[in-house]
């Protein structure tokens, strides 16, 4: 059987203990992390498409979340694309105009994870 190819625009971060919950899609970007962990000898890339953390300006939501994958990140290749929770904000260059980043700008996701051009 061959090697499979995983694909989410949905794994957002979260923590085991709910000390940080405030949604409630935390809880699924656990089990969905968990799977691909329990998957992990079956996958040969991993590509996360857009709103990567939800951190929206807060620095302490992306070390959680790269402590989160670490297990996936350090065994597969992990590519992401930054979507507007990453770099939406007037005047960056951004299609929309919004301030959904945070502040981030894109600085975080293509700093963190280094993505071929």
């Amino acid at each position: 059987m061959g090697k499979e190819i995983y694909i989410s625009s949905y794994i957002f971060q979260a923590e085991r203990d709910g000390s940080n919950e405030y949604s409630d899609y935390q809880p699924g970007s656990l089990n969905t992390t968990d799977q691909l962990i329990k998957d992990l000898s079956n996958i040969d890339i991993v590509f996360h498409i857009g709103d990567i953390t939800y951190a929206n300006g807060y620095i302490s939501q992306w070390d959680q979340f790269t402590s989160q994958v670490e297990r996936i990140t350090s065994t597969v290749p992990y590519m992401i694309a930054s979507g507007n929770h990453e770099r939406d904000w007037p005047n960056t260059g951004s299609f929309y105009d919004t301030t959904d980043s945070g502040g981030e700008c894109g600085v975080l996701a293509e700093t963190m994870f280094y993505v071929p051009c």
